[in-house]
């Protein structure tokens, strides 16, 4: 007989969004589970964000629970909530990931910068001295552009529809960084890194994030956005020639970080595990 997928010492690893049906954890994670042995399943959470407080309040109460994984809007909001950051949370201001203490409340994590870098740095793209374009400073562009500035890129710009919010990141990056930070359009001109650190892109119908015009073939572009296939801005730059990275790899390159935070001790968590798993 097959093992059950649930059992009662089942534990849970929790993914909370709004929206939350595009992400792919609540499969991936469960598949790892299971190839790793470990009796554990991701379950999806879809909450606006004025409940979320009371959402990661009442979830502490489960001892069964190994953590919570937090993606857009919520990314801000969480490490607002968490009683304790690590390091590099604190540095960025956002949370993709959240562990309960055992004395109660919360830890929170950013893994998405060191995710996003790896994946680069494994299809051996180099960062260091490249111009780099991050289009979007909510949590996850706030991630990827510090991590872009400790790895050394020779300039940052940030593009957002909100420019106040691309100029406070900015000023926060050029106060803890040594990389010149500024604000600018969403046109790829100009940049040999470009990112698409938005959610535009997720609904059929959005417009193109980026003006790729005057985009050089020598340029790395990446895009957050996760679906099948290629987004139409990895599209048209691979058609100029470009390397492009798509959004599974910043995610498939942090599950062994998130596994080490959440005390997942043993098991495969490496990108070859993650391929397996999923069949791909």
């Amino acid at each position: 007989m097959e093992q059950p997928l649930i059992t009662g010492a089942t534990r849970l690893l929790g993914i909370v969004g709004d929206p939350i049906a595009q992400v792919r954890s609540p499969p991936l994670w469960t598949a790892l589970f299971r190839r790793n042995g470990i009796d554990a399943v991701c379950v999806p959470f879809h909450v606006h964000p004025p409940a979320l407080p009371g959402f990661i309040d009442g979830l502490g109460a489960a001892r069964n629970l190994i953590g919570l994984i937090v993606t857009v809007p919520h990314k801000a909001a969480a490490a607002a909530h968490a009683g304790s950051l690590t390091a590099r949370a604190k540095m960025v201001g956002t949370a993709n990931l959240l562990r309960p203490l055992p004395g109660g409340g919360w830890e929170g994590d950013i893994l998405d910068g060191e995710g996003f870098v790896g994946a680069l740095r494994a299809d051996n793209q180099t960062i260091a001295g490249r111009k780099a374009l991050v289009v979007g400073a909510g949590g996850v562009g706030s991630a990827i552009a510090f991590a872009l500035a400790e790895a050394g890129v020779a300039s940052l710009a940030l593009a957002d529809i909100d420019a106040a919010r691309a100029g406070a990141l900015a000023s926060r990056i050029t106060s803890q960084t040594s990389v010149s930070t500024g604000v600018a359009a969403a046109r790829a001109a100009g940049f040999d890194l470009v990112v698409n650190a938005s959610p535009i892109g997720m609904r059929p119908d959005d417009p193109m994030p980026i003006d790729l015009t005057g985009l050089s073939p020598s340029a790395i572009v990446a895009d957050v956005v996760i679906k099948e296939g290629l987004t139409p801005v990895l599209s048209a730059a691979r058609q100029k020639g470009c390397h492009v990275q798509r959004g599974a790899a910043m995610t498939d390159h942090q599950i062994a970080g998130m596994a080490a935070f959440l005390g997942l001790d043993q098991g495969d968590w490496s990108p070859e595990a993650i391929a397996a798993a999923i069949g791909t």
